[in-house]
């Protein structure tokens, strides 16, 4: 195959020149000082607005650009911001390898061509497609008669890499396509680059069949508020990049005014979607392309465009994450080999010895073009999520030593790649969710063998927990407490306490009954409360515990705890005290399922309790032996 002449190839070298860390000025500055009389660009009403924040573009950081609020439909827009110039071709080798092994959300891309009816498409037009992926997609995985109209350079780029068919212009109602009516036309996050959108819109409508459906994607202008992180807004707000951020209300006016009767919008993940018809059309904007044929297809165009370094990366680990995601295990496995073996020859990183994945970037104080294109020729900006599905892998075959080390590794390259992705005044969200979601991985891994280190992990990862994802941060909190406890190691877990106490607490309030997660760390809750004496309170874990259980099995050795709690030994019962005292000596060494016999021989067997001590005892011990081995 013809490799593209953007391609940068491999250098097994590394950087190793120091640099001083480059200071720069906030990019965003709420600031609702100033009222314009303007027009919204979406609901096409005129009024007073107020300015919502400053913001600087990128590639003009001494500028400042307000960007106003439209009161009727909530839409924003900087009235002020110059479009940017697209067709620069500066670092275009350098922004070829970022967008093709990582910037593209190829999951994403395709997911829109089965929000509407997709077994009643045969013809399809994406319309600023850029690169191309999902006009690809659509062409050799679905079949369709599929074409790209972008005049960009990076539309040319990717139509000569991938080979899909290209049309390099602008899309006008007034120059009809000549294979065009066509059944679906998508424009996806380009809308938000135009300042007027209602010829943008007509010339969409002029592409589309009159039994077709249009599909438009863009920035949600409810997720820009001063709560949400500068990494979340970065992507939308950035000033001559973005021009109209609409809101649900103002787009959906837009698309009527535009022609279309039947509007479909939702607000989803930061992001618009939106399915527009002149009939009546049914929307599903939750399905997906059928995951076997995306995984055929990955793999096809892996082994196909494998002479190209990027291409193959960004095929190759796309290919390992939806293998894993799939559960398609054997798949994974063909992928990880895949992957590891070419990385070791084009980069000498070794997916295998994860110890030694060490990426390293100081950005200098002059040349930062060079240095970074000096990491790019040793890395690929993919690395860090190979890494962390390279982790779900190991973990799932159970070798978990090798799959704490991979999300240890993946923990130091998402660090060190938004270093990189800084530099290049980027950002990627799918990095930082791998390298967050690794640090809470490998904290759940550490606790089999070093439950102080999980818990220093945890912590250390608290004051940045809003922008982890919650349901892990969560589980991971309660896993390392309640393995901790439930394998006699409580003291090493405490600090963790009085935070898994007060989720268990929201959850039993919000969301009864707990899940059996949940459960197994109520039931660490009411250890740590029963050996403090607190009898009463562990019954109320204890319960709680039993209530998540799905499993009858389980379910009924934390209904032996509970009931345990209602056998008070008697005052001078030495034979009954000295059974608890040798359960509870033994559970906190971690050995309590050596501790049936010694604790049974201390009954008497011709004591008239005799059966419901043995039971309550037995069950107890039963319940740890029971957690051990499951």
């Amino acid at each position: 195959m013809a490799v593209s002449s953007l391609t940068i190839r491999p250098r097994r070298t590394a950087a190793v020149k120091q640099g001083k860390k480059l200071w720069v000025e906030p990019w965003v500055v709420w600031r609702h000082d100033a009222f314009r009389e303007l027009t919204c660009p979406a609901c096409g009403e005129t009024s007073v607005m107020e300015k919502h924040l400053d913001a600087s573009p990128p590639f003009e950081p001494r500028k400042r650009y307000a960007l106003y609020a439209c009161g009727p439909c909530g839409t924003l827009h900087y009235p002020d911001a110059p479009p940017f110039e697209y067709e620069s071709r500066k670092d275009a080798d350098i922004a070829r390898k970022f967008y093709v092994e990582i910037g593209a959300g190829l999951d994403a891309m395709i997911a829109p061509l089965a929000w509407a009816e997709p077994e009643r498409v045969k013809s399809y037009l994406e319309v600023g497609g850029g690169y191309g992926f999902s006009v690809d997609f659509a062409a050799r995985g679905l079949g369709w008669r599929a074409a790209n109209i972008d005049p960009s350079f990076i539309a040319r780029t990717g139509a000569a890499d991938l080979g899909h068919k290209h049309l390099p212009e602008y899309l006008s109602a007034d120059n009809p396509l000549p294979d065009g009516p066509f059944d679906r036309v998508l424009s996806s996050e380009v809308i938000e680059h135009v300042s007027n959108p209602d010829p943008f819109l007509a010339a969409l409508v002029s592409a589309l069949d009159k039994d077709g459906a249009l599909i438009v994607t863009t920035p949600d202008a409810g997720a820009v508020h001063p709560a949400a992180s500068l990494d979340a807004l970065r992507p939308i707000i950035v000033a001559g990049h973005h021009l109209v951020i609409f809101s649900a209300k103002g787009l959906e006016i837009a698309l009527r005014r535009a022609g279309m009767e039947h509007v479909s919008v939702i607000a989803r993940d930061q992001t618009l979607y939106a399915v527009a018809a002149r009939k009546p059309v049914e929307v599903d904007f939750t399905a997906r392309p059928d995951r076997q044929i995306y995984r055929q297809y990955l793999k096809a165009r892996r082994d196909a465009l494998s002479e190209d370094p990027p291409l193959h990366a960004g095929f190759a680990v796309r290919l390992l994450k939806e293998c894993v995601h799939a559960g398609a295990w054997d798949e994974a496995r063909e992928a990880l080999e895949n992957l590891t073996t070419r990385w070791r020859r084009d980069y000498g990183l070794d997916l295998g010895a994860p110890q030694s994945v060490r990426p390293k970037f100081v950005l200098p104080e002059k040349n930062r073009g060079r240095a970074i294109r000096k990491f790019a020729a040793n890395h690929c900006f993919n690395l860090a999520v190979a890494l962390f599905y390279a982790a779900r892998l190991r973990e799932q075959d159970g070798d978990l030593d090798k799959a704490e080390a991979l999300y240890r590794a993946c923990t130091r390259s998402a660090k060190t790649l938004r270093k990189v992705f800084e530099a290049m005044f980027a950002a990627c969200r799918e990095t930082e969710d791998a390298g967050h979601r690794a640090a809470l991985h490998a904290a759940m891994l550490a606790v089999r063998t070093d439950p102080d280190r999980a818990v220093r992990e945890i912590l250390a990862l608290t004051p940045d927990a809003a922008s982890l994802p919650q349901d892990l941060w969560l589980e991971a909190q309660r896993r390392v407490f309640a393995d901790g406890v439930l394998t006699g190691r409580r003291e090493a877990v405490e600090p963790l306490a009085l935070m898994v106490q007060a989720q268990l607490l929201a959850s039993a309030q919000s969301e009864p009954p707990l899940t059996p997660s949940q459960g197994y760390a109520a039931a660490a809750l009411g250890m740590r409360a029963e050996q403090a004496g607190h009898r009463e309170e562990a019954a109320h874990w204890y319960d709680q515990a039993a209530h998540a259980m799905s499993d009858a099995a389980e379910r009924k050795v934390f209904e032996g705890y509970r009931d345990r709690m209602t056998v008070t030994p008697q005052s001078g019962d030495a034979a009954i005290e000295a059974a608890f005292a040798e359960i509870s000596a033994l559970e906190a060494e971690g050995r309590s399922w050596k501790a049936r016999g010694k604790a049974l021989a201390l009954i008497d067997p011709d004591r008239p309790d005799h059966d419901a001590v043995v039971a309550t005892l037995g069950s107890r011990l039963a319940s740890l032996e029971h957690y051990r081995t499951s």
